[in-house]
């Protein structure tokens, strides 16, 4: 990845305490942080956000800013500079992306196909975070067994800066946006082709898709949009939580008895399998 100085990273906390060994010790140190932040009288989708990885990272950034999908677009051929080099290669594979696939997404819209792109493995500016934190303890045990686990928390709103503001000068609220939001569909549009706008300032946004049956709903899904020329984030609220690599085995059984496993988390035919032999021991 390159220096997280000239992209849209969240720069991630080095974990306080030590690391938790159960889902019980998991349960206390992620329940201490939503006593702390959580809000009364907020609705029902919460603005704290989890995120699981299985082995560590120094900053958390999605698929476009990632080692592999800069190398590959050093050699591509546009004006200006790396960033817009990445631009181009985004633009490049999701035209693929919705030009051959384009009997499958025809219902959908600009924004609805951007996330279905990040949701079938392409590269995009998404990165995945939760509303339920079992659900991130179970990606961060899910792999990498000799590595410790990662979960990190934080308070989604805080990624967008006190003096944001909208194209015409007004305040841009730090608040959960719906795919439907016009800054969101601007976002989307740039990797579409659309023409940048020089009155739209970037940023890191916080995104909530429409929940529709699938592994979005069973994951709880939400994502922060990493926009084009976005400066990297510092969240006052993000937490680091480490989850002991030994004991992942034993976590991920703790799991399962409250029904958090590959097809809860999945639920495709594929994790189903996974998980029925996960059961009889193969």
């Amino acid at each position: 990845m390159s220096s997280t100085v000239d992209i849209p990273v969240i720069k991630t906390p080095t974990p306080s305490g030590g690391a938790v060994d159960s889902l019980a010790d998991f349960l206390k140190v992620s329940g201490d942080w939503h006593s702390k932040h959580s809000e009364p009288d907020t609705g029902m989708l919460s603005n704290l956000w989890y995120r699981g990885v299985s082995e560590p990272f120094d900053s958390q950034a999605p698929g476009v800013y990632r080692q592999d999908f800069t190398k590959r677009a050093g050699p591509v051929i546009t004006k200006g500079d790396f960033e817009d080099k990445r631009l181009r290669l985004e633009r490049d594979m999701i035209s693929n992306f919705r030009t051959a696939g384009a009997a499958f997404l025809s219902k959908y819209n600009q924004a609805e196909m951007y996330f279905a792109a990040q949701h079938f493995g392409m590269s995009t500016r998404l990165l995945d975070w939760s509303t339920n934190p079992l659900a991130a303890l179970f990606f961060a045990c899910e792999k990498h067994e000799s590595q410790d686990g990662f979960v990190y928390a934080m308070d989604s709103r805080k990624v967008i800066p006190d003096d944001a503001k909208k194209p015409n000068g007004e305040k841009l609220w730090p608040s959960v946006m719906l795919m439907h939001n016009p800054i969101v569909q601007y976002a989307v549009g740039v990797s579409f082709w659309m023409e940048l706008n020089p009155k739209q300032n970037a940023y890191v946004l916080p995104v909530r898709p429409d929940v529709i049956p699938g592994r979005i709903g069973q994951q709880s899904s939400c994502f922060t949009f990493h926009m084009h020329r976005a400066a990297p984030v510092d969240n006052p609220t993000l937490i680091t939580i480490r989850v002991n690599g030994s004991k992942k085995r034993t976590i991920r059984d703790e799991l399962h008895r409250v029904n958090i496993n590959q097809f809860t988390t999945y639920y495709d035919l594929d994790h189903l399998s996974k998980e029925i032999r996960r059961g009889w021991g193969f």
